[in-house]
């Protein structure tokens, strides 16, 4: 029994175009949009009543379209924009996991309305109409047109590869660009308390944008130090990830290859931004005793592997500190809550302040994480805030408040600074913030014992917070560092430049290759693979192999590919395509399939895949294994 010849195509129409009508609620410069959604729609619909091979065709036009209209919906639904640097570094496995927490209803609507629409073509029936025939393939050839050059998915990722292409000429790239630091001599060095505040930007304080002020307590704190008020996010610097490096290194971060993972690569990478000199790399040269803690874990992102090797000696993500808690169950999505960080940072504080040497220690905290907060649960009560969200905030604005006042109480010649590490992303107060999108601000604030009260107004970026904090520190000679300047004596340098034309710091993974003669080398602890001495730590999306999968492919040359990861076996041996691959895998059930009867939690394997799975012989257990061997088994040449 054929569905109705109108009904089902007017349905799967209204179904294909929903999520575009959602997107276009969010930005309406993607208006152009709609018109492009009608024509896919209308060329999907044509090329399955033509019957035959032209059925797949519209198969993989309506799924991979309608999958990027997501994709493209949540990038504007989270940030206000489409795909950029930031949508990218967080599409991963981690970020998919708290989606799953934070957005569990429209994570999961989104999966069944996408496999609903990929289902709806089948009930127009497999009959041939004949309104198809009579449907000239020029007048659809014009749809089609219409369709690619209205299509705002592809015109934003093509814009997107465009600005992330190859590096400028002044690009610094890592390897050539060795930054030496001269000690200086200093005269009582002051310690130092910097805490990165999750999306906790200084918008939230204006009453005349949200009617109160939401961080009251922080703001009075405010006027005891000085006050950065004109501190604006530019480019790659909108993550995490990104707004550390920005501030700690004073340069922009970036993948030379926008495809190149940034939270697969800084993890796999021996020492992340070599030759730069970072905040911690002069704190550590001046006999600092440097520590980071944050509630998150070290992986994510490839933020441990930066920190430990940019002078950063001890760190403690939620790996570390979930184990000491009294109550193994307070904890967050993410990890440890920042009260519970602020008791452990105040320990911490405690041994180091001894008065042998100074220190600096680093927080990250995460209560105020999108898209409804994570509150910790020793704030008061909830009040009349109009959000999960503010809520959040006016918590962590207690908590850091009297956690700042704590340290400036009890620790002597000790300066705190207090720095949003990016603005916020799309929350439940974000159609406030972006209503005021040109006063949106990052938070910057420090306090000292000889800090006067002080409002600067100058305007300031990610890159100018490490040279201001030096001169807070009494250093000379790093007042001014690629592209920030201490905006206590100078502007900051950044918006004297062209942006085109401004210094970024790219980071890509050594040359890998496999060469005849040579050894692979396998390594539990971590789980590593070394590749003629080059060490690769297996992760999954950065993080800890767990019940997972990871691989490097190399082709028949012998030359790396990528990187491959995942926690499905039938989902990764899917993907997998020609050429040699070398991996971890955790994965049981990816293991027994090579190995029978044998449970194995950690398996090595080195070889190809065919439609069958591994062809080069089970799962490897020797700790070492001859190229030669790889490439015999294969059926390739030498590489």
């Amino acid at each position: 029994m054929r569905a109705s010849t109108a009904v089902i195509p007017a349905a799967y129409c209204a179904l294909y175009v929903a999520p575009i009508a959602l997107g276009v609620s969010f930005n309406l410069a993607y208006a152009y949009w709609l018109l492009s959604g009608v024509a896919v729609a209308a060329l999907a619909l044509w090329l399955w009543n033509l019957g035959g091979w032209h059925r797949l065709t519209a198969f993989v036009v309506n799924g991979v379209t309608s999958f990027a209209n997501l994709l493209f919906a949540a990038s504007l639904y989270v940030q206000g924009v489409g795909f950029n640097t930031q949508f990218f570094y967080h599409l991963d496995g981690e970020t998919f996991a708290i989606a799953r927490q934070a957005y569990a209803l429209v994570f999961f609507g989104a999966w069944v309305y996408w496999l609903g629409l990929c289902a709806v073509p089948f009930f127009l029936g497999w009959r041939r109409p004949r309104w198809a025939d009579r449907v000239p393939k020029r007048f659809m050839a014009l749809v089609g047109i219409a369709a690619i050059t209205a299509y705002a998915p592809l015109l934003s990722f093509a814009s997107f590869l465009l600005a992330s292409g190859d590096p400028q000429p002044s690009t610094r790239e890592p390897a050539t660009s060795t930054v030496e630091i001269a000690p200086e001599a200093l005269q009582d060095p002051k310690s130092l308390v910097l805490i990165f505040a999750e999306s906790l930007e200084a918008t939230y304080s204006r009453r005349d944008i949200f009617g109160d002020d939401l961080t009251p307590y922080l703001t009075a704190l405010a006027r005891k130090g000085a006050s950065f008020e004109n501190m604006r996010e530019v480019d790659n610097t909108g993550s995490t990830i990104a707004g550390m490096v920005g501030a700690m290194c004073a340069l922009p971060l970036r993948s030379p290859m926008p495809w190149e993972h940034l939270n697969t690569v800084l993890p796999n990478v021996d020492a992340p931004l070599p030759g730069q000199a970072c905040l911690g790399d002069i704190l550590a040269a001046h006999g600092y005793r440097t520590v980071f803690m944050g509630g998150a874990p070290l992986g994510f992102a490839g933020k441990g592997k930066f920190l430990a090797a940019h002078g950063f000696a001890e760190l403690s993500g939620a790996t570390d500190l979930l184990p000491l808690l009294e109550d193994p169950d307070y904890r967050s999505g993410w990890g440890v809550h920042d009260d519970t960080l602020f008791e452990f940072a105040l320990r911490k504080l405690d041994a180091l302040a001894d008065g042998v040497s100074p220190f600096a220690l680093t927080l990250l905290t995460l209560d105020t994480h999108h898209p409804s907060g994570l509150p910790s649960g020793s704030c008061p009560e909830r009040g009349r805030e109009a959000s999960d969200m503010e809520f959040a905030i006016r918590c962590s604005d207690r908590l850091l408040s009297s956690f700042i006042e704590d340290v400036r109480s009890r620790y002597e010649n000790v300066v705190v600074a207090l720095f949003s590490d990016h603005l916020a992303h799309r929350n439940e107060l974000f159609s406030t913030l972006r209503s005021h999108a040109d006063a949106r601000r990052l938070r910057f604030s420090v306090w000292g014992p000889d800090i006067e009260p002080i409002n600067v107004a100058r305007k300031g970026t990610h890159y100018d917070v490490m040279p201001t904090m030096m001169d807070f520190l009494g250093f000379e000679g790093w007042l001014q560092h690629n592209m920030g300047a201490s905006l206590l004596r100078s502007n900051s340098p950044w918006f004297t430049l062209d942006e085109e034309s401004a210094a970024t710091i790219t980071q890509s993974l050594p040359e890998i290759r496999l060469e005849i003669g040579s050894e692979i080398l396998f390594k539990t602890a971590g789980p590593t693979i070394e590749i003629d001495g080059r060490r690769i730590l297996a992760t999954n999306e950065g993080l800890a192999l767990k019940n997972a999968i990871f691989a490097m492919e190399f082709d028949e040359g012998g030359n790396f590919v990528g990187f491959r990861d995942g926690e499905f076996a039938d989902k990764f041996l899917a993907e997998t395509g020609d050429g040699i691959w070398v991996g971890v895998s955790t994965n049981e059930g990816f293991n027994r399939r090579f190995v029978s009867g044998e449970p194995l939690k950690l398996a090595f394997f080195a070889g190809c895949f065919d439609a069958d799975g591994l062809v080069a012989g089970p799962l490897w257990w020797r700790e070492r294994l001859d190229v030669s061997t790889i490439i015999s088994d294969c059926g390739f040449g030498a590489p």
